[in-house]
């Protein structure tokens, strides 16, 4: 199959712009716990009413302040509450939304500005200012910490506006107009300015919530971990004020899994790393505790009953064996309700996107009672384009289109969209982006006889070996991205004679590993090393021969033209929006191997 479309589910029947979504719910469930707001006293209640009054008073003061219909205003903070209030608020008063990574750097504020010229910014607090100004930024800056130039003072510039004002204001936009220009950031460190209108995101909003009604709905609770610069987060805060699904933010990647503790979501949007992460905690604790082989029976355990659930879909008379069931029962009592618990105890679904994730990791949770939806989307298909649904979950497949989307596979094995998700372009011209009305993604994949996308990976991520052997790296990277100690796995070798990969550590986890293998001394080691863009080789042989185990088993399931032969362990810097690392926690791979081109060169030094 090289093409598969799913029909568009629902209009946008009477809705002009973004703004409507909110004016609906108010005028259907005004009292609904919409948000719950991180304040000094705990976890605060937000109706929708109370939502809607915050976020018309502000859009009366950005009207005060001069903001016209369709001028730019740009958002540079962190993850929080008052995000979704100015985002809200500058629709109302006809603005065109700009995020910029809260994480940014001077040079980065200064390119966006350049291409965007906003008219004012909201900047998250002090770090922020102090990177606008570094920037240059002239503009006002007004700030969601309390400051002279606050969000309060901001709203009562507004207190002479009149509501029939801010009406007007609230009705300029159409569903064709510009809601907002974000940025990419993918592996490329490409800088483009991506235009979403109001249509894309009012259409992807009903379509998926439709799509997905029986767990976006009234009741259900969820975080919002995620940048609010990037596209996810925003559809997902935007489906969830529609859906009735009450959000908390979190902006502390840090905190993630205590705020998961404290909320208890029932559902959550997560990106690869983080499952990975929860995983690895889990091994971390069973280690500590003596009981690291009992553990990995139950890992094993999880994955084999998510496989069986995965086959009782296509076959309701398929059993899984008595052994099998005997273990899980044994399993969900030791290790499975400890898990769910840690996640807060009400999580039901997993949905999981920005990045690839292993088939077995997603059979990890589903085992133990978390299903997990994986989806596909870029910015520029105002994010998911593709998504697994409730009764057809196909770990290593990204699912079928969403509504009103169409997926092609080029003769070149490229992945293309179009629909109702597709923006309207880019600021500047960027040649080849469309062919035939579809977008092109930059990424491989396939779609099976359902209809079903598989992302191969990025186009032009191929190694291509001295040998002429052409490797896809992604497959066999995930696999080795398995051991607790790896946080990316990045084969090398194009135009080499053999394949080789850099292990970029988990750095808390190789510190525990030596600890825990009496290894003092190089446990100190490891934590004092101040980790670098292109990293910081770790040569120790008891940690090389280790890992070395890990590559063995991902060699074991590919031909010998495609197995890695050398590896070098290294310590980089990972932190999030950083040099090589997204701040959805994507690898920026081009970036990383020109900075480790020195690395890479001495592999191959003696050959």
């Amino acid at each position: 199959m090289t093409i598969s479309t799913t029909p568009l589910a629902v209009d946008a029947g009477m809705a002009r712009n973004t703004t409507d979504l909110l004016e609906r719910r108010l005028r259907t469930a005004p009292e609904h716990v919409a948000f719950m707001r991180r304040t000094s006293d705990g976890l605060a209640r937000v109706t929708t009413r109370m939502f809607a009054g915050q976020v018309r008073r502000l859009a009366a003061g950005l009207v005060a302040q001069g903001v016209s219909a369709g001028d730019r205003v740009v958002i540079m903070a962190p993850t929080r509450y008052e995000w979704a209030v100015v985002e809200m608020a500058i629709w109302y008063a006809g603005g065109v939304v700009v995020p910029v990574y809260e994480t940014s750097a001077p040079a980065q504020v200064a390119a966006t500005f350049g291409l965007v010229e906003p008219v004012l910014v909201v900047a998250g607090g002090p770090t922020q200012v102090v990177a606008l100004k570094a920037a240059g930024v002239t503009v006002p800056i007004w700030t969601m910490d309390p400051s002279a130039d606050d969000l309060g003072c901001l709203a009562e510039q507004g207190d002479l506006v009149r509501d029939d004002v801010v009406d007007a204001r609230r009705g300029t936009a159409t569903l064709d107009d510009l809601a907002t220009i974000m940025f990419t950031s993918g592996g490329s460190g490409a800088h483009k300015g991506v235009r979403i209108t109001h249509g894309n995101l009012v259409r992807q909003g009903l379509n998926i919530g439709h799509e997905y009604r029986d767990i976006l709905r009234d009741g259900e609770v969820t975080i919002v971990a995620l940048p609010l610069a990037h596209v996810l987060a925003r559809g997902l805060q935007l489906i969830a004020l529609a859906a009735g699904v009450t959000v908390v933010h979190e902006g502390d990647p840090v905190h993630v899994l205590a705020t998961l503790e404290e909320v208890r979501p029932t559902l959550l949007v997560a990106v690869p790393r983080l499952l990975q992460k929860v995983r690895d905690q889990e091994r971390t604790a069973a280690l500590t505790a003596g009981l690291s082989g009992l553990f990995a029976r139950a890992e094993s355990t999880a994955v084999a009953w998510g496989a069986f659930l995965e086959a009782r879909q296509d076959d309701p008379f398929v059993h899984p064996t008595p052994w099998l069931r005997i273990q899980h029962a044994v399993f969900e009592q030791l290790f499975y309700r400890r898990l769910r618990s840690h996640l807060g105890g009400r999580l039901r679904w997993l949905l999981c996107g920005a990045a690839p994730l292993d088939p077995a990791l997603a059979r990890y949770f589903w085992g133990q009672g978390i299903p997990v939806l994986e989806g596909y989307g870029l910015t520029e298909t105002t994010a998911s384009a593709t998504g697994n649904r409730l009764d057809d979950i196909r770990p290593g497949t990204v699912g079928r289109p969403m509504p009103g989307t169409s997926i092609r596979i080029s003769d070149e094995g490229e992945i293309l969209v179009s629909g109702i998700g597709v923006a309207a372009g880019y600021l500047e011209r960027v040649p080849d982006a469309w062919v035939d009305g579809y977008f092109r993604t930059g990424d491989l994949g396939s779609l099976d006889e359902k209809g079903r996308l598989t992302v191969h990976g990025p186009l032009g991520t191929a190694i291509v070996t001295a040998w002429g052997k052409k490797v896809a790296p992604e497959r066999w990277e995930l696999q080795v991205e398995r051991s607790r100690l790896v946080a990316r796995a990045i084969m090398v070798g194009d135009g080499r004679p053999y394949l080789s990969v850099l292990l970029l550590l988990d750095q808390e986890a190789v510190v525990e590993w030596a600890r825990h293998h009496g290894r003092p001394n190089l446990a100190s080691q490891l934590g004092r090393i101040t980790a670098t863009p292109e990293g910081v080789a770790v040569s120790d042989p008891a940690l090389v021969s280790r890992l070395t185990r890990d590559v063995d088993r991902a060699n074991a399931g590919v031909s010998r033209a495609e197995q890695v032969r050398k590896i070098l362990p290294l310590l980089a810097d990972l932190t999030p929006g950083g040099s090589i690392i997204t701040a959805t926690l994507k690898l920026r791979r081009d970036a990383f191997l020109a900075a480790a081109a020195g690395h890479i060169d001495q592999l191959y030094a003696h050959d």
